[in-house]
């Protein structure tokens, strides 16, 4: 065949194979990712926001501060002493903390004194170790004495926080537009490592005064988004590191990604306590350091009354035996706070903060004896479908998409798609819902959460593999203690209940004794010697990690001597059998 034959038929091919998924196409529609895409708009408010923190930046707060955003979701802080530096906050991953690091020694040379953590969370902990540049000797690290318990918390919840994190945040969102408090939060487990180091120093007072690299500061404890919060007073350049007590944008009084409840009244003392203090510097660890007494007074004061009056609205009207949702749309802030520039909804929500203060005072419970033992989701589905069918419900919902009821519509094809998986015109009318409520959002939190669930439905998001990677990544880091205590809420009981029996573990490299013990159906983990446990082992922390994730290795290990079982290999086999290895 000549030339130009064979360039004609290649051209024939690829028309007709144009052609055809034209038509293909025009028959069964937009593909998922097209039919989101197309209604994924987003609130031009939180486009705007963006601006905040748009691009990586070192600011000069003052003399001796500095602040990186732009980074990272969080922001990390640079304070410069006489013979040595503070770094206060790490951000969420090595590599972000390495980009920072790199930024800061464009500044100055000086040796790393000290580590502050503000509070447990990823953002501010988990790129630690990009700014310990001498393992041999490395700085002090100084967090509130309950942050260990609150990383036990974190750690303990993992699976499910993970997912719910990454659609709060938007992480595999082709584009999130921002994440309300920072531009992205960079911690997908493919693309980023966990460079966690844990705590050497604790503070247990209320205010703790100290002096690190020549600087004198006052560590005090301001507890607000977490219980474990602390901020740095800094009386020489009249500054406060505020952490995530205070940012430009309304404040997380709940997260969605799950979290226990937020104690409004103890977050209101907090803000009180930096309003103390009469800053002329702000420096806060998400969004732009505020400079001025006067304008930072008039901030922190309309900070700390908002979170105030939708405590306290709240309580007045579950006194009045109101409903929850009725509650949601009665607490309305002021107009002068409901337009204050550090009050725009981008990140939590009125709504949301008014039914964190029920649960919290409340619990699960509604007061109404309907919900003491409600159908699941699955059974309520199940007899709408039998009450009205299949036709009917898609009917309606394509009435209330029409009309814009995207809640109602919503619903309805959610119970379709619980009795019928894969349903496609349910997943249409699901899909093109959750988008338009996600598009009508201004919490960035909002829009990411329905947007991402969207991507999920479609198949076209899943956490699993990054899940995976994650929770890989964590146990090469995490103390041995904390996964065992893991273990407690792996244990299957439908396989094991049966079981009564206890194990004891010698760690030889760090010389760390734990016991396990299994009857009732549950494990019962302590950091103790047990020489009467039916099984020993021994092995090292380094061979126990690699052996959670692969059988193989278990059976490598027990061969060449590097883990050692008294009491029965086989024995031990069937014991962690009882654990989920996903």
């Amino acid at each position: 065949m000549e030339g130009p034959q064979i360039a004609f038929l290649v051209l024939l091919l690829a028309l007709t194979s144009y052609l055809g998924n034209r038509l293909w196409a025009t028959i069964n529609g937009p593909s998922y990712k097209e039919r989101i895409l197309r209604l994924a708009t987003a609130d031009q408010q939180l486009s705007n926001h963006t601006s905040e923190f748009a691009r990586p930046e070192i600011l000069q707060v003052t003399e001796g501060i500095y602040m990186a955003i732009g980074y990272a979701l969080a922001n990390s802080i640079m304070i410069e002493g006489k013979n040595g530096i503070v770094i206060v906050d790490v951000t969420e991953s090595y590599e972000t903390g390495q980009a920072i690091m790199a930024a800061f020694r464009n500044i100055t040379k000086k040796p790393v004194a000290a580590i502050v953590y503000t509070h447990n969370h990823a953002d501010h902990t988990y790129g630690a170790k990009a700014f310990i540049e001498n393992e041999t000797s490395p700085p002090d690290i100084w967090a509130h004495e309950s942050i260990n318990k609150e990383f036990r918390r974190t750690f303990t919840a993992n699976a499910a926080a993970y997912r719910r994190a990454m659609r709060q945040f938007g992480v595999f969102l082709p584009d999130s537009v921002n994440s309300g408090i920072g531009k992205t939060l960079k911690f997908d487990g493919g693309k980023a490592s966990i460079g966690i180091v844990f705590p050497t120093k604790f503070v247990h007072q209320k205010i703790t005064n100290l002096t690190m690299a020549g600087i004198d500061m006052s560590i005090v404890h301001i507890p607000g988004e977490t219980d474990d919060q602390i901020g740095i007073w800094l009386p020489k350049q009249e500054a406060f590191l505020c952490a995530d007590d205070v940012y430009k944008a309304f404040p997380n009084l709940y997260a969605i990604r799950g979290t226990p409840d937020r104690n409004l009244l103890q977050w209101v003392e907090s803000i009180d306590t930096i309003i103390g203090y009469n800053p002329q510097y702000l420096v806060p660890s998400h969004t732009r350091p505020v400079v001025g007494q006067s304008n930072i007074q008039d901030i922190l004061t309309a900070y700390r009354d908002a979170i105030q009056f939708i405590h306290d609205q709240t309580v007045r009207y579950i006194n009045a035996g109101m409903d929850l949702i009725d509650i949601t749309k009665k607490v309305t802030l002021p107009k002068n706070l409901r337009e204050h520039p550090y009050l725009q909804e981008f990140y939590g929500t009125v709504e949301w903060s008014v039914k964190t203060v029920f649960t919290s005072y409340l619990g699960w419970f509604s007061g109404d004896a309907v919900d003491l033992s409600p159908l699941s989701k699955r059974d309520r589905a199940d007899k709408m479908v039998k009450l009205v069918g299949v036709s009917k419900l898609l009917e309606q919902a394509r009435e209330a998409l029409r009309g814009k009821e995207f809640q109602w519509a919503l619903e309805l094809s959610s119970h379709v798609l619980l009795t019928n998986p894969g349903h496609r015109e349910a997943t249409e009318i699901k899909l093109d819902c959750l988008t338009s409520l996600g598009s009508r959002q201004k919490s960035a939190n909002g829009r990411n959460y329905y947007l991402t669930s969207a991507f999920e439905i479609a198949g076209l998001v899943d956490s699993s593999s990054s899940l995976k990677r994650n929770r890989e990544a964590g146990i090469k880091v995490l103390p041995i203690i904390l996964i065992f205590r893991a273990l407690q809420i792996r244990f299957k009981p439908e396989d094991c209940g049966h079981m009564t029996t206890s194990v004891y573990f010698y760690f030889q490299d760090s010389n760390t004794h734990i016991s396990v013990v299994i009857r009732n159906g549950i494990v019962i983990v302590k950091q103790e010697e047990c020489l009467q446990c039916d099984i020993i082992v021994t092995t090292t922390e380094t061979t126990f990690k690699t052996m959670i994730g692969s059988r193989i290795r278990a059976i490598t290990a027990y061969g060449s001597g590097e883990l050692e079982i008294q009491g029965g290999a086989m024995n031990f086999r069937n014991i962690m059998s009882c654990f989920e290895r996903n």
